[in-house]
């Protein structure tokens, strides 16, 4: 039996890592579609009922479709190296733009929080497609001359540069996450408590943990030696795939609730008067239990007895309250809401006899 010539060897051991690469590349991408599939299957009644409901076709409906039904498009394309990148690229800033416009709304008094958001959102897209561009030749297919060798789809080799792509998109949901949990650091300081917010800053941290695992395998894995860790970190497109699961999440879960309340959930998220109270939701639909504290200046809270007897007591009380007009059709928040006109107040006339009584 002759023996291969040393280089040979070198070369057909290399060749066969970089094939066993590609295989596990392949496996982890069809893994991350299956998942995703899978739960959409899992979601899809829920997304029946938030979602395809007729009406206006607003940005958070627009983006929620595309974050829904792009990604499987896109881990499809695994054969094609350079759309492949392109369309993940996009489609990581379909997922940004839904936390950006979520913070929107919470921000939604406070136009300087905004417009950085807003910014460091333009500013990581601009980025990422700048250092693409940068590198676009280092992720070139390339072909294996071998005969009687026949591999289905491209071969890419391990790029030691993609790595740069993935810190702008880390950095953009670190401040993301930052953001979101800001208001609930901000009543904390102050001694209250918001559920509604507790749940933004959980659903963000869930996310932002699932976005921050993956992206360090991916940018770790981008810089390993073996082929084996080097594929299938930089091109099964992971990161998209966990990223648009997550955040399909986080509007299904704000949308349940907005439900259950029965009100709109622009209004759900940019309700500043509700984030400063302690509330739970009630028995019935549509019912909140608010927890507050009396002021002694505050004469809305006192009945006509606690006045004449004195100040009413400053310990904390349970007021249940319905988000809406009982037996009216339309909720505050929704687009048709119109307050209710306000009963005009009556003059009541003492008679001269009786004003010596009321006297202390």
């Amino acid at each position: 039996m002759t023996m291969l010539p040393a280089a040979l060897q070198d070369e057909l051991s290399e060749l066969t890592l970089n094939l066993e690469g590609l295989e596990r590349t392949r496996y982890l991408c069809i893994a991350a579609t299956c998942v995703l599939l899978y739960d959409l299957l899992l979601t899809f009644d829920q997304e029946v009922e938030h979602f395809w409901k007729p009406g206006p076709w607003s940005l958070s409906r627009v983006l929620f479709f595309l974050n829904r039904y792009f990604p499987p498009i896109v881990l499809a394309c695994i054969g094609f190296v350079h759309s492949n990148f392109v369309l993940a690229v996009v489609g990581l800033a379909i997922v940004q733009a839904i936390i950006v416009l979520r913070i929107c709304y919470v921000y939604s008094k406070e136009l300087m929080a905004r417009l950085f958001v807003i910014g460091c959102f333009v500013a990581c897209t601009v980025v990422t497609f700048v250092i693409l561009g940068k590198i676009w030749h280092d992720i070139d297919s390339v072909a294996i001359p071998l005969r009687g060798l026949k591999i289905n789809g491209c071969t890419a080799p391990p790029s030691r540069q993609i790595w740069k792509v993935l810190i702008p998109n880390l950095g953009l949901h670190t401040v993301l996450y930052l953001a979101t949990t800001l208001p609930v650091l901000r009543m904390r300081l102050i001694g209250k408590q918001s559920r509604l917010l507790n749940r933004l800053a959980i659903d963000g941290g869930v996310f932002y943990f699932n976005i921050f695992a993956v992206a360090m395998f991916s940018t770790i894995g981008s810089l390993a030696q073996s082929p084996l860790i080097t594929l299938p970190a930089i091109y099964s497109n992971l990161l998209l795939g966990i990223a648009a699961l997550s955040v399909s999440r986080v509007m299904l879960s704000i949308r349940s609730l907005a439900t259950r309340l029965s009100v709109s959930p622009d209004w759900l998220l940019n309700n500043t008067e509700l984030s400063r109270v302690n509330w739970k939701p009630g028995a019935r639909n549509g019912e909140l239990i608010v927890e507050i504290e009396p002021m002694e200046d505050d004469l809305e809270l006192a009945s006509v007895d606690e006045l004449h007897k004195g100040a009413p007591s400053p310990t904390p009380a349970i007021y249940t309250t319905r988000v809406g007009v009982l037996n009216h059709p339309v909720y505050p928040g929704t687009r048709d809401y119109k307050a209710p006109p306000r009963p005009k107040k009556t003059k009541v006339a003492f008679q001269k006899d009786e004003k010596d009584s009321y006297d202390v």
